[in-house]
């Protein structure tokens, strides 16, 4: 008896073990969108989320959201609660042709000089729309002045779009107050759901493992309305939710992927890098057209 119950034991330690892990990572901080709910409310419910399952998640500030005293009143919160702050430029604009390398240092160090009196700032920098700079020559010199000022990407490993899910939910609202949200709710958890099995299955194709997972969200009213279901969801189908600083310390957040274009996910960047997965790999990873005729079919 005792040899079956050891045995039955191990087995149970080592499938919990193996749980796919996965943190939030939440982007923008826009705090003057108050569709449904003001802004009090929504960082209430988002932070209520993460407080009731016991997490920590980072978020990545767009620093023109910070306006007025109560905006920067809202952010403290997420540091008094011991959440990451992390860095997302002034304006969110996408490194691109039309943003140098100058303009880009400029918006980093703007923003730095906003948040670094938060208590859980840290120099952890997520490129908007994750872009990375349209040429290589770009991408390095960036990737060079973050090595010299000791910042580190906020890489995303699991990329999603509930920002067009959340226009989606917002516009509907604007039409007819009284839809029935729970509709939004479901597609938005099988939409997540099945962004982490792809990114997750990608990974275990082009690093033989699974990965510590950042899953990119977005401080909005779908968040708002059903982040605790998302995280409550991952729990349920064995998923273990776990910090985000825990998340990065994961030595996958160490690489630099040598593809173009660059950024999108960190596992799409390794996978494009690879040569290997060129079939898997759509461009951009995740856009609204990959999700506007499932929407629209279900009237939402």
């Amino acid at each position: 008896m005792k040899s079956f119950l050891t045995v039955f034991m191990s087995l149970i330690v080592s499938s919990f073990a193996h749980s796919a892990e996965v943190s939030i990572t939440m982007d923008d901080f826009n705090v003057h969108e108050e569709t449904r709910l003001p802004a009090d409310k929504r960082n209430e419910a988002i932070l209520g989320a993460l407080e009731k399952h016991r997490i920590k998640a980072a978020l990545f500030v767009t620093c023109k959201h910070l306006k007025s005293p109560q905006d920067e009143k809202l952010l403290a919160e997420w540091s008094r609660q011991g959440h990451l702050i992390g860095n997302h430029t002034v304006n969110h604009k996408r490194f691109d042709a039309k943003v140098s390398v100058t303009d880009e240092i400029a918006e980093i160090q703007q923003c730095d000089e906003q948040l670094k009196t938060q208590k859980n700032f840290e120099k952890i920098f997520r490129f908007p729309m994750l872009a990375e700079g349209d040429t290589a020559e770009k991408r390095d010199a960036v990737r060079e002045w973050m090595k010299k000022n000791s910042y580190r990407n906020g890489h995303v490993t699991i990329d999603a779009s509930d920002w067009y899910v959340d226009r989606r939910l917002r516009d509907k609202l604007a039409t007819d107050p009284n839809f029935d949200l729970t509709k939004f709710r479901d597609f938005y958890l099988q939409h997540m759901w099945d962004r982490a099995q792809y990114y997750n299955d990608l990974s275990k194709k082009v690093l033989s493992r699974e990965v510590k997972h950042t899953l990119l969200v977005h401080y909005n009213l779908l968040n708002a309305l059903f982040l605790d279901d998302l995280i409550a969801m991952f729990k349920k189908r064995g998923w273990k939710v776990i910090d985000a600083q825990k998340a990065f310390k994961d030595p996958v957040f160490t690489k630099l992927p040598n593809n173009m274009p660059s950024g999108q996910s960190l596992i799409w960047a390794l996978a494009k890098e690879s040569g290997k997965h060129e079939s898997e790999l759509r461009y951009p990873g995740e856009s609204d057209t990959y999700e506007k005729e499932k929407m629209d079919a279900l009237g939402l």
